[in-house]
């Protein structure tokens, strides 16, 4: 199974983030809040890293079509990286954030894994990430209500960034497997990206509450859990689509849930999203 989606569209979207943006956005919670705003200032280094990956292996894909899906995937995550590079400057200039310590550390990384690795274990490294992109838009996009609450550019830009995820969420892999790609490598990378990456966004999220004071914020780290285990759960509903990625046979489309992404389009076809 692959190339499930005939046509991923390049949104070319600019939002006006609201300079008065709450500084805790989601829900008033400051644990909730730290926690995707270290998720943000990741992405835009984290998409041009997959977008490289992909590129070193563009040249052996004689598949028209995933061809085009490729170039598509790079145009979707360019975007992401430019959006959330400006909801980043907003965050550290109005609320004075030190995202700058967060991109320095993804930004050794990244460079660490350039180095020691292999273009193929690189490849293999984002499509593990960009599983777990998707299994967590999937979530958003099944509970839009936590994004669409906000009423603003900020819910805008990450139900679209979801659906965007949700749309090329095969492409690497397809690529990965179309290139020899193999099952230990692929599975031997999300092992280590699942300790990688929950370790650092754990720590990021901790280093934004510290600077901001608020890490003994007790009542929102019992919100924050309460989310991520209880309603809506986020941490335990993920585990089924995480697990599924270790079968030999898995590919990401064999979760089809693309009337996710038609009821968002469908939703803001008549909608003026918060875009300058």
């Amino acid at each position: 199974m692959s190339h499930t989606l005939t046509r991923i569209p390049v949104r070319r979207m600019d939002f006006a983030f609201p300079t008065d943006l709450p500084r805790y956005w989601f829900k008033g919670n400051s644990w909730l809040t730290h926690f995707m705003n270290g998720m943000s200032a990741v992405f835009p280094d984290g998409e041009r890293f997959f977008i490289e990956t992909v590129r070193n292996f563009q040249d052996q894909i004689t598949d028209p079509h995933l061809q085009a899906q490729i170039r598509a995937f790079i145009g979707q995550e360019a975007n992401h990286g430019k959006e959330h590079e400006a909801f980043n400057a907003l965050l550290a200039e109005k609320h004075g954030l030190p995202l700058d310590r967060i991109v320095a550390t993804v930004k050794r990384g990244l460079g660490f894994v350039r180095r020691r690795l292999s273009h193929k274990q690189q490849l293999a490294i984002t499509i593990a990430l960009e599983h777990f992109t998707a299994i967590l838009a999937n979530q958003l996009l099944e509970h839009p209500e936590i994004m669409v609450e906000l009423d603003s550019a900020c819910g805008d830009m990450f139900l679209w960034h979801a659906v965007e995820e949700t749309e090329h969420k095969a492409v690497a892999f397809d690529v990965y497997q179309a290139t020899g790609g193999d099952y230990w490598t692929r599975v031997l990378a999300m092992a280590r990206v699942t300790v990688m990456f929950t370790a650092h966004q754990l720590y990021f999220q901790l280093m934004l509450l510290r600077r901001d004071g608020k890490l003994t914020d007790y009542k929102s780290a019992l919100g924050f859990l309460h989310y991520m285990l209880i309603d809506p759960g986020l941490a335990l509903k993920i585990i089924p689509d995480y697990l599924a990625y270790y079968r030999r046979d898995f590919h990401p489309w064999q979760h089809d849930n693309r009337a996710l992404i038609n009821r968002y389009i469908e939703s803001y076809r008549n909608k003026e999203l918060h875009v300058a």
